[in-house]
């Protein structure tokens, strides 16, 4: 079969404007109307393939008899509501371009639409995700007043009833609708042509969205829609929804970029909280890193130097997003604005406790933190918080001890009497506090856990403390990139020469 030809019992015949298949069987026969009256989905194998044919060609038609005889038309000329079809996707298609507002674009939908079919009265609704109604996005002949009113739920009224049975509604007089069937909830139509189509968007594949409904009513010249206009506007619905569906894509994808860049910003903050170089201490050597994630995190470590010692802190908000950021900027001020009260770090997390903990349980966060204070002589005293616990390298034995905290968490009340640890740092000693990101248990199958840290830190011993710090860091990055949601990982370490 060629283009321009019709076929049928074998005789080709020119034909300009149409191809014309005839097939012709002699079994038993079947009903065109009932193999086609499902959708793709519901039907059997042949019954689809009928549903897809009869959409793909511009008439079908079927004849018992003997033969039986199935014939399928396909016009090549150009209709005019083929026109109109063109006409309207290139207007919407330049609108997406120009990147106009759904507003704009709702509007020129309308618009084209209502001169089309010479319609005094029409409304597109769009479904409402949220409040679960439809909700008129755009409308032309309603007052104000009511459009703002009207809310329609699935099901409810005919534009309900469109919208969740997915197929056009002609209702050519109200009042003498059947008992019982869907009714316009507006009143005063001046004529007894009202159409209600969905609006389907419809992907590659057979899947089908219904978004929303189109209403047309009171054509001027008094006449009833035609079964060729209510196919028209259904084409039509269906090419303005697959465009509402992208303008909805470029937004989201708008919307992401702009909270990209907040995140930026406040990773950007961030990192500038946290200190740039530590203080110095006789023997002592201090390196740090914090790599926060892209979401915005709470990890933090600082120190700062009280009266001829060093008092630090590293931190962990609960959480990945901006709340924690905003939290870990708190705890610093606060903590910054405490530090220099001659107390013992048990003390100190407990005043940082009771500051925090109305915000935190407000929050619903909590913190879990290091507090020490470093002596010139290598004396380490600490108090924790529901945190990790410390490691300590002891370079003359060649072994590693871990201390816990004994404290809950910070926005968890504790009245426990602070606990104060004192650990001693001789000479080539390696004391690390991090956070929980350091050794995520998923990154124990791509082969990184607490045993391959200690090999790397005792294999690295000639680095200083900032080195090696950063030589731990360029070891996990590839573990933590192999991870869906990496978590945030901080390090702090003293190490005394």
């Amino acid at each position: 079969m060629y283009p321009g030809h019709t076929v049928g019992g074998g005789l080709l015949v020119p034909d300009p404007k149409k191809i014309e298949i005839t097939v012709e069987d002699r079994g038993p026969g079947f009903s065109l109307t009932k193999a086609t009256a499902r959708p793709p989905e519901e039907s059997s194998v042949s019954g689809r393939g009928l549903w897809i044919l009869k959409n793909l060609m511009d008439r079908v038609a079927y004849r018992r008899g003997k033969p039986n005889r199935l014939q399928l038309t396909r016009y090549l000329a150009r209709p005019k509501k083929v026109e109109a079809v063109l006409e309207l996707f290139d207007r919407l298609n330049q609108a997406l371009q120009q990147l106009k507002s759904k507003r704009q674009i709702y509007d020129q939908f309308l618009d084209f639409v209502v001169d089309l079919f010479n319609v005094r009265r029409a409304s597109l609704m769009l479904y409402d995700a949220e409040s679960k109604r439809l909700k008129v996005a755009t409308s032309r002949g309603i007052p104000a007043k009511l459009v703002s009113k009207i809310q329609i739920a699935p099901g409810e009224g005919i534009s309900g009833y469109v919208f969740q049975t997915s197929r056009p509604l002609h209702a050519q007089n109200s009042g003498r609708m059947k008992q019982g069937g869907p009714r316009p909830r507006g009143k005063g139509y001046q004529t007894v042509g009202f159409v209600s189509i969905p609006v389907i968007v419809s992907p590659t594949h057979l899947g089908e969205e219904t978004i929303g409904v189109v209403n047309l009513t009171d054509k001027r010249d008094g006449s009833r829609f035609s079964a060729d206009e209510i196919q028209l506007l259904t084409v039509m619905a269906g090419q303005a929804a697959s465009v509402f569906r992208i303008r909805d894509l470029i937004d989201t994808v708008k919307s992401h970029e702009a909270i990209k860049k907040e995140l930026e910003i406040v990773q950007e903050i961030q990192n500038r909280l946290l200190p740039s170089e530590f203080p110095k201490l006789r023997e002592l050597d201090i390196g740090g890193h914090c790599k926060l994630s892209s979401r915005g995190g709470g990890d933090y470590y600082d120190v700062v130097e009280v009266e001829g010692h060093l008092r630090g802190i590293i931190a962990d908000v609960s959480g990945h997003h901006v709340g924690s950021a905003i939290t870990m900027a708190s705890l610093r001020s606060i903590f910054r604005s405490m530090v220099y009260d001659p107390h013992k770090p048990g003390s100190l997390l407990q005043a940082l406790r009771w500051a925090l903990h109305p915000d935190l349980v407000k929050l619903h966060q909590f913190i879990s933190c290091w507090v020490v204070e470093l002596q010139k002589n290598g004396t380490v005293k600490a108090c924790g918080a529901g945190h990790p616990p410390i490691l300590h390298y002891r370079a003359r034995t060649k072994k590693w001890e871990m201390y816990e905290s004994f404290h809950l968490p910070l926005g968890l009340e504790d009245e426990a009497e602070p606990q104060n640890l004192k650990i001693t740092l001789e000479r080539k000693d390696c004391l690390f506090l991090y956070t929980d990101g350091l050794f995520d248990p998923r990154m124990r199958e791509t082969g990184f856990d607490k045993q391959r840290f200690c090999e790397l830190v005792e294999s690295n011993l000639s680095l200083g403390a900032q080195d090696l710090v950063n030589r731990i860091i360029a070891e996990v990055a590839p573990h933590q990139a192999a991870l869906r949601s990496p978590d945030d990982v901080a390090i702090l370490l003293v190490r005394r020469n």
